[in-house]
């Protein structure tokens, strides 16, 4: 299709979605393409299934793009972990640069009588699960979807806004994570990229997925979500409730993002300063520390109300919110060291579970029985424990964390 042709003509709502979200030019600037892509999972390890998903999703992309039916598979199956790969090509006959492709298609959507209906229409939905769920991978650990955020511009930034302005995201349900500002990043961990990231809950009741090797992630590793339906190829999921939130964190962390870190060669120093502002560092001095609150509103925005040691959903109504109330807990104690005030280190506990866990206030069994749950029931926690620790032998990493106990 050539770029002309894809500018002009109406297109589904799906490939907008899809450019918007990435799109690459080739090194000779002739052809410009979006692609889905998506690799083996661990839990649901089946080649056989997985080629056939690819299949199956390639024929989905093609019925709802059409008449533009041009999705082709570019999966390369001789690998031993083959990527899944299906491409849209456009062909560059205007010779547009990144900047001019980003104008004119941004232009495009917001041209699209569909984005200005209030309510959150199927179109509006094709376009998220272009953006969304084409390259996004559910993660395993915590319930998001999450994909890896790339930008040409600083125009481009700040373009994820696009989503609770026009198609009905809650900003709450949406999370900006720069790998600049990631601990990770910082302490040369792990050089992950910068991420953008949807609650799991809210995406698979209110969008849906298309994709059914993910659809069998999610079955998998999430069993308090229920199966509700499927409409013209796409499967709904009933999940738990999540909490609304009327700080705009993420808007935030885009303009912040923007103004202080985008495009700038920041020192060490300066990073160190930017982490300290938003309060992702904490002093040395433990009379002075303070905890990253953000982190706080993350865990009570992305996780489930129920205490993540014995699974209760009931405690009692919290007066100001209405909501059952839950207390948050650091597995690991904190005490002076930044590197445990994580996201992984967090857990929402029942106000019971969490007297449990206060170091002297019940026996050891009993507390190391607290601790256990939780790890069994929050992977992300048992994997940040290991790392920590640097120990695999779960028995061990429960007596660690149990002398931690503040």
């Amino acid at each position: 299709m050539k770029v002309s042709e894809f500018l002009k003509e109406e297109v589904s709502p799906l490939l907008l979605g899809a450019f918007y979200s990435r799109y690459i030019f080739s090194n000779d600037n002739t052809k410009i393409y979006t692609e889905v892509s998506y690799k083996i999972s661990k839990f649901v390890d089946d080649y056989n299934f997985l080629i056939k998903s690819k299949n199956l999703l390639l024929e989905k992309l093609n019925k709802i793009s059409q008449p533009f039916s041009f999705w082709k598979d570019y999966t390369n199956t001789n690998s031993k972990r083959p990527q899944m790969v299906l491409r849209f090509t456009l062909e560059n006959d205007l010779g547009l640069t990144k900047d001019n492709f980003y104008n004119r298609l941004n232009v495009k959507i917001l041209s699209q009588d569909f984005i200005y209906d209030n309510t959150l229409n199927e179109s509006k939905k094709m376009f998220i699960r272009g953006f969304a769920e084409s390259r996004g991978s559910i993660d395993t650990t915590r319930p998001l979807l999450s994909l890896d955020y790339f930008y040409n511009s600083l125009n481009e930034v700040k373009r994820a806004r696009i989503l609770y302005d026009y198609f009905n995201v809650p900003f709450s349900v949406l999370n900006f994570n720069p790998r600049e500002l990631q601990n990770d990043y910082v302490t040369g961990r792990r050089k992950r990229n910068t991420q953008l990231r949807f609650n799991l809950y809210w995406y698979v009741k209110n969008i849906g997925l298309l994709n059914d090797y993910k659809i069998a992630i999610v079955k998998k590793v999430y069993d308090n979500i229920e199966y509700n339906k499927e409409e013209n190829g796409v499967k709904y999921f009933n999940s738990p409730e999540i909490a609304n939130s009327r700080k705009d964190t993420f808007d935030f962390m885009l303009r912040y993002y923007a103004n202080n870190i985008f495009n700038k060669n920041l020192s060490d120093f300066e990073v160190e300063n930017l982490r300290n502002e938003l309060n992702f560092n904490t002093s040395s001095d433990i009379t002075s520390f303070k905890r990253d609150l953000s982190l706080i509103e993350l865990i009570r925005i992305n996780t489930p109300d129920e205490c993540a040691s014995c699974k209760t959903t009931k405690t009692y109504t919290h007066k100001n919110t209405g909501r059952q109330y839950f207390e948050y807990h650091h597995v690991i104690s904190i005490g002076k060291n930044h590197e445990l005030d994580d996201e992984n280190n967090i857990v929402k506990l029942c106000p019971t579970c969490h007297r449990i866990v206060k170091k002297g206030s019940a026996p050891e069994a009993e507390q190391k029985t607290v601790i256990r749950n939780i790890l069994h029931n929050r992977p992300n926690v048992l994997e940040f424990a290991q790392h920590i620790y640097d120990l695999e032998d779960f028995e061990e990493v429960v007596d660690k964390i149990w002398r931690s106990l503040k």
